[in-house]
C-alpha cells in the first residue's frame, strides 16, 4: 500500500510519521474543516510532490489557501484540479473555490462563469442551486452587468409587406412593386447591452447603460426574383442607445419591494445601413410587489424622434402603460399589460392612437422536458388624418408566440430557446394587411 513519511514540527524535535495516501487525504481534510490550515497545506504539498496531478490534494490546498486569504495560488490550484479531476463532485468544489476567490478579487464576470461552470457539473440538485443562488447574488450587487444576444429567425415577411399584389386606392387598382409586397427570408440578430450601476444612498441608484444591436437579413430565392433588385442588405436595421437611469427604493415590507424609476434614453437607429432615426425618450415608472410573488406596475413615456430621411416623419410620442404579473394556485404564472399612445406628426403615415394589450401565461412544470410560455399580443390603431384612402386608416394587430426553452440542452446555464410566432394585421387600407410566420432560434441564459 502507498505511503507517505511527512515530517511535523513542533515543540519536541521533528518526527517523521508515515501515513497512508488515503490517510493523508483524510487527515487534510479534517484539518481544512476544522480550520487548521497549515496542518493541510503541509500534507497536501507531501501529496502533490508524490503526485502533482492529485486532484484530491489540489482541492484541499486550494481551500486552506482561499481560506487564509491567499486568492491567487487558490485560483491557479483549484483551476487545474478542475481540469484534470475525473469526478463531478470534485469538479464541482474545484469550480467554486475558483468562483469564490474570483469575487473577493471584484473580478465579477469570472467569478460567474465559473459559478456557471461549477452548476453545469454540480453531481445533485442541491449543490446545482447553491451555484444559482450564488450567481444570482453576484448578479444583484455586481457593479456592471453585460449581456450578449445572437438569434437566427427565418421569417415569411422580412420587409412588413403587404400581403396583396393590388391594392386600391380610391376606388382604382393598383399594382404594387415586388418590394412592397412581403418578402421571405432569414434573419440575423446580434446585440449586446452594458449597464454600469453607482451606489447613490441607502434607498437610491443610478446607473448608466450602452446597448447595441444589429439585424441583417438574408432574402430567399423566390423572394430575390420578384424584389426588384432588393437584397436582405436593403432591410438591415441597427441600432445604438445610451442609457442614464435612477432608481428609488420605497420604504416598506421587505417582501414587497416598490421602486420608483427614473430613465433618460438617446439613440439613433440605422436603416439600410444609412442614419434613420435619432431620438431621445424618458420614461417615470413605479414596480410594486405584492403578496406571493406578484408585481403591479405603472409607467409613462415621452419619446421625440427626429427623422433622417424625411423631416415631416418627425413625431413625439406620448403613452401610459399599466402592468400586472400574476401567480397562480397551480403553480403557473400570468402577466397582462395595457398601454395607450398617441403619436404627433406632420405625417398622415404616421400621426396616430393605438391601444395594446399583452397577455402572457408560464407554465411551471416541463411539458415534455421544455419551459412553455405563450404570449399574445393585440394592438388597435386610429390614424388621425386620411391617407391613401378618404377614411382614416384603422389597423387591428394581433401576434401570438410561443417560446420554448430546452433546459435538457443547456451547457454552462445556457439553454435553446425557439420563438415561434405569427402575426396578422388587419387594416382598412389593403396595403398594410399583413401576415408573418417566424421561427426565432437563439439561447437563453436558465438563471
Amino acid at each position: 500500500m502507498a505511503a507517505l513519511a511527512i515530517l511535523f514540527a513542533n515543540a519536541a524535535p521533528a518526527r517523521p510519521v508515515t501515513i497512508t495516501i488515503d490517510q493523508a487525504r483524510g487527515a487534510a481534510r479534517q484539518a481544512l474543516l476544522a480550520g487548521d490550515h497549515a496542518v493541510t497545506i503541509a500534507l497536501t504539498r507531501a501529496l502533490l510532490e508524490r503526485d502533482p496531478n492529485d486532484f484530491t490534494a489540489l482541492i484541499l490546498l486550494a481551500g486552506a489557501q482561499q481560506a487564509m486569504g491567499q486568492d491567487d495560488p487558490a485560483i491557479t490550484n483549484a483551476r487545474h484540479a478542475y481540469w484534470i479531476a475525473p469526478e463531478p463532485l470534485a469538479k464541482f468544489d474545484a469550480g467554486m473555490i475558483v468562483a469564490r476567490s474570483m469575487y473577493r478579487k471584484e473580478r465579477f464576470g469570472a467569478a460567474q462563469f465559473w459559478l456557471r461552470r461549477a452548476g453545469s457539473v454540480a453531481p445533485d440538485p442541491a449543490l446545482k442551486n447553491l451555484a444559482i443562488r450564488e450567481f444570482q447574488g453576484i448578479a444583484r450587487t455586481k457593479p456592471v452587468e453585460t449581456r450578449f444576444y445572437f438569434g437566427l429567425s427565418p421569417s415569411s415577411n422580412i420587409n412588413n409587406g403587404s400581403d396583396s399584389k393590388v391594392i386600391f386606392i380610391n376606388g382604382l387598382p393598383f399594382v404594387l412593386s415586388g418590394d412592397a409586397q412581403a418578402l421571405s427570408g432569414i434573419g440575423a440578430t446580434l446585440g449586446v447591452s452594458a449597464r454600469r450601476r453607482f451606489n447613490l444612498g441607502q434607498d437610491s441608484s443610478g446607473f448608466v447603460g450602452l446597448n447595441l444591436v444589429s439585424r441583417n437579413y438574408r432574402l430567399s430565392a423566390a423572394s430575390l426574383a420578384i424584389s426588384g433588385g432588393k437584397t436582405g442588405k436593403d432591410y438591415a436595421f441597427a441600432a445604438g442607445e445610451l442609457d442614464f437611469g435612477l432608481i428609488r427604493r420605497l420604504p416598506g415590507a421587505s417582501d414587497r419591494p416598490a421602486e420608483l424609476t427614473g430613465l433618460l434614453t438617446i439613440g439613433r437607429n440605422y436603416y439600410a445601413a444609412d442614419p434613420l432615426t435619432n431620438y431621445a425618450r424618458i420614461r417615470l415608472g413605479r414596480d410594486q410587489g405584492l403578496a406571493k410573488g406578484q408585481a403591479f406596475s405603472l409607467s409613462a413615456t415621452l419619446e421625440r424622434q427626429l427623422r433622417l430621411d424625411k423631416a415631416q416623419r418627425s413625431a413625439t410620442l406620448i403613452s401610459a402603460g399599466i402592468g400586472r404579473t400574476f401567480a397562480l394556485a397551480n403553480g403557473n404564472s400570468s402577466a397582462v399589460s395595457y398601454t395607450i399612445r398617441n403619436v404627433f406628426s406632420g405625417s398622415a403615415e404616421i400621426a396616430h392612437v393605438s391601444q395594446s394589450a399583452d397577455f402572457s401565461y408560464r407554465f411551471a412544470k416541463p411539458v415534455f422536458g421544455a419551459h412553455l410560455t405563450l404570449t399574445l399580443g393585440i394592438d388597435v390603431r386610429l390614424y388621425k388624418s386620411p391617407f391613401l384612402s378618404p377614411a382614416r386608416r384603422r389597423d387591428f394587430g394581433a401576434d401570438l408566440t410561443l417560446s420554448i426553452l430546452l433546459p435538457k440542452y443547456q451547457v454552462m446555464g445556457f439553454a435553446p430557446n425557439i420563438d415561434l410566432n405569427i402575426g396578422r394585421n388587419f387594416s382598412n387600407v389593403n396595403l398594410y394587411d399583413t401576415t408573418r410566420q417566424s421561427i426565432s432560434l437563439g439561447v437563453k441564459s436558465v438563471f
